[in-house]
């Protein structure tokens, strides 16, 4: 949203310092879904850095069967991904994919969304292994670029080769 042009101050004026312009131009809702947002994050950030890696994430639950979504609930689970997404983008700290898709997955669980998964991909790039976390719900990926998430090979799909 553009400010109003009929003012005789430069852009940045009018904008305050930034961040702080567009907060104020927040809803109460998407105020407390961002402060709800940080809040996850700081905490599964706090697990990571407590917690074993192994004692990080549970074991997979049955996928649930896809549902269609009604008005209300697709405009849940896409402000709980906006928020998630601008918290971790413009908050206090950037976290790493495995805290942001933990945060993601707790948070669509306090909103009703059971059955978030957190899978974890690799892929080889430059001799060097690279790993991915992300989210999917009912089939779809949450809160990342499905383009980026297809270069990496699911962890569930590795088999040992012999030497």
């Amino acid at each position: 949203m553009a400010p109003d042009s009929g003012t005789a101050l430069p852009p940045r004026a009018r904008e305050g310092s930034g961040w702080s312009w567009r907060f104020r131009r927040l809803t109460l809702r998407e105020a407390g879904l961002l402060l709800e947002a940080q809040c996850w994050l700081l905490l599964c950030q706090y697990l990571r850095y407590r917690r074993p890696v192994g004692q990080l994430l549970r074991p997979a639950t049955s996928r649930a069967t896809s549902r269609p979504l009604d008005r209300r609930q697709f405009d849940t689970i896409t402000g709980v991904v906006w928020a998630l997404t601008r918290a971790a983008r413009y908050g206090v700290f950037r976290p790493k994919c495995l805290v942001r898709s933990m945060a993601l997955e707790r948070m669509l669980r306090r909103h009703g969304f059971e059955g978030g998964e957190i899978h974890i991909g690799v892929r080889l790039e430059e001799g060097d292994l690279k790993a991915h976390a992300w989210v999917e719900w009912d089939g779809r990926i949450l809160g990342d670029d499905p383009r980026h998430v297809r270069t990496f090979v699911p962890a569930t799909d590795l088999r040992l080769v012999e030497l």
